[in-house]
């Protein structure tokens, strides 16, 4: 793209992306399944579009949280264009899930029970405003809309090309590091529990 100062519009199949990962939500996800798009849902793309490509996704329960590139990001008026297709919309969330239990020095270990976790299109405020390779600068625009907690969380945003969260008690689940896959429950447990091996190493 900069080499031969193209647009990168000029040469991306966007119609082969939105197919690569509805079929692969569609593989994965069952019909009864919680499916959470942790946002930038679409990103200059009609309303219209959106709704068709959420409507090819074969999950009855779909939950969004909004992104700083989606239509309703600080409008939450613009929720309403949406709400036939997600049952909830929310900048931010906690569910309940097996998660590792932490020791009393605060390290995760190999036992796990359910507890909360917080899910987020942004990473933690304090993470955020750290300096992590490349990404996005402008953090501060999104300051009022990162998590302060310390609990669990899950986060999307950053467009990482791996799993690691920004400390052992978060997980980026964007589809970058997922190889353009919706992640499970089961997933995120094994990714936290062989965190707590690599610590104990």
């Amino acid at each position: 793209v900069h080499d031969n100062q193209t647009s990168f519009k000029a040469i991306c199949d966007i119609a082969r992306h939105e197919n690569t990962i509805i079929d692969n939500i569609n593989e994965i996800v069952g019909h009864d399944d919680e499916l959470w798009i942790l946002g930038d849902l679409s990103y200059r793309c009609t309303v219209e579009h959106t709704l068709e490509c959420l409507r090819r996704i074969n999950c009855q329960h779909l939950h969004l949280i909004i992104g700083n590139h989606d239509r309703n990001f600080r409008l939450r008026f613009n929720d309403m264009l949406y709400e036939d297709v997600f049952e909830t919309i929310d900048d931010y969330c906690e569910i309940d899930m097996e998660l590792p239990v932490l020791d009393e020095s605060g390290k995760i270990t190999v036992a796990t029970t359910q507890q909360s976790i917080a899910m987020s299109h942004f990473p933690r405020l304090s993470a955020l405003a750290e300096e992590h390779g490349d990404w996005p600068s402008n953090w501060n625009e999104f300051a009022d809309m990162a998590p302060t907690t310390e609990g669990w969380l899950l986060y999307g945003h950053t467009h990482q090309d791996v799993p690691d969260g920004t400390d052992p008690r978060s997980v980026n689940v964007g589809l970058d590091a997922w190889d353009f896959k919706p992640v499970s429950e089961q997933q995120i447990l094994a990714w936290l529990v062989s965190r707590c091996a690599d610590q104990s190493k």
